[in-house]
């Protein structure tokens, strides 16, 4: 869902616990877009129902404050809306195929 106004985008973001890894879930083309707390694990973490990771990427707790100024603690679940310029940009991604981005 996005806010032509302000231009942004609702959102999940994840930590899971013992991780520095922030996930960011947008809305799929298909499938759950809730993640959910993995069943029967003996640590927090996220997982959409069918394990998809298609629009979802994640960055270190660190660069994720420098890009969107937002930390969460560990084994935490939350709908934000997030800037739609900044999930497009491929700054300070873990894993982007653009060779230009800051790094």
């Amino acid at each position: 869902m996005m806010n032509t106004k302000t231009k942004t985008e609702k959102c999940y973001i994840t930590r899971d616990e013992g991780s520095e890894i922030i996930w960011v879930w947008r809305k799929p083309d298909s499938g759950d877009w809730e993640p959910k707390k993995v069943k029967n694990c003996e640590i927090v973490m996220y997982q959409r129902k069918n394990r998809s990771l298609s629009n979802a990427s994640h960055y270190l707790a660190d660069n994720f404050k420098k890009k969107f100024g937002i930390t969460i603690s560990k084994k935490i679940k939350k709908c934000v809306k997030l800037s739609l310029s900044l999930l497009d940009n491929e700054d300070y991604k873990e894993i982007s195929n653009d060779p230009d981005r800051k790094r």
